[in-house]
């Protein structure tokens, strides 16, 4: 009888533990949903705030929402998304790293994380970081974007050409992708090819006033030069012909001066032979 009781108190206690380890699980729940609910609310905020611009006040809301859910790797991309924005490096790449740490089968932390790297010219980093992006999620356009960025930083001219034209076969109207593409045939003074999509990537985005500089400079290099003035012969002066002497009317008026001459000199000599006789 003795040995049935204890056996009725450890079962009443199992039972009693298993109420309260499921009553902590509701409660831990419970609380779990009430923060991805308020969590929710102030991602709503943070979006509308980065789509105005407003990117600090928007990292403000990322972190309420992150207070709320600590371990939502959506939350710390996106507000790593906004430090990107803001050119803030080295804090987006902590927040990618922790997107990471809660969802590592995940492609875009590793795409994330590998686009802050590059902009702080840590290249090898960057490149193991988009390459395991890529064997996440092969041939995601924006990977092989920030990859062929990587490589022009490079200079890996190939490398980034071969990148950029897998994107744009995918987004062809990618206003980035065409515009990087650009700079990599600039790089290589292949201005033909730059020229096309420069005017396509102006089409898609006719506010990009940097696609415009760069499109108006390809057209002014692949401008013909202007053509050299002809010189013109100035005309020659007609000179002013020399009055001719020998000509008949001068032959007249010599004989007639010269007559007259004669005539005068005779009548002198008549003259003086007259008086001296007289």
């Amino acid at each position: 009888m003795h040995m049935a009781k204890n056996r009725i108190n450890i079962l009443i206690a199992a039972v009693t533990v298993l109420c309260v380890a499921q009553t902590g699980t509701v409660q831990a729940q419970g609380k779990e949903k009430k923060g991805a609910a308020g969590a929710s609310e102030h991602v709503t905020k943070a979006g509308q705030l980065a789509q105005a611009g407003a990117l600090p006040e928007a990292i403000a809301e990322y972190t309420l929402a992150i207070e709320q859910s600590p371990k939502n790797a959506r939350l710390y991309n996106d507000r790593g998304g906004a430090y990107l924005a803001l050119k803030k490096f080295t804090e987006a790449a902590a927040d990618f790293t922790k997107a990471i740490e809660f969802l590592p089968k995940d492609y875009a932390g590793y795409s994330n994380r590998g686009a802050a790297l590059s902009e702080q010219n840590q290249l090898d980093a960057a490149f193991a970081d988009l390459n395991k992006a890529l064997e996440l999620k092969p041939n995601d356009p924006r990977t092989l974007e920030r990859r062929g960025l990587a490589y022009y930083r490079q200079k890996n001219y190939d490398m980034a050409l071969a990148d950029y034209s897998n994107a744009l076969e995918q987004t062809p109207d990618s206003s980035l992708g065409l515009n990087r593409r650009a700079d990599v045939y600039v790089a290589l003074n292949q201005l033909d090819k730059a020229l096309p999509d420069l005017q396509k990537a102006v089409s898609v985005r006719p506010d990009d006033f940097a696609a415009q500089d760069r499109l108006r400079y390809v057209q002014a290099k692949l401008a013909p030069p202007p053509a050299a003035p002809v010189a013109t012969a100035a005309p020659k002066a007609t000179p002013t012909p020399k009055p001719q002497l020998l000509t008949r009317k001068n032959i007249f008026l010599a004989i007639g001066v010269l007559v007259a001459l004669f005539i005068v000199i005779v009548v002198i000599a008549k003259i003086s032979m007259t008086r001296r006789e007289v």
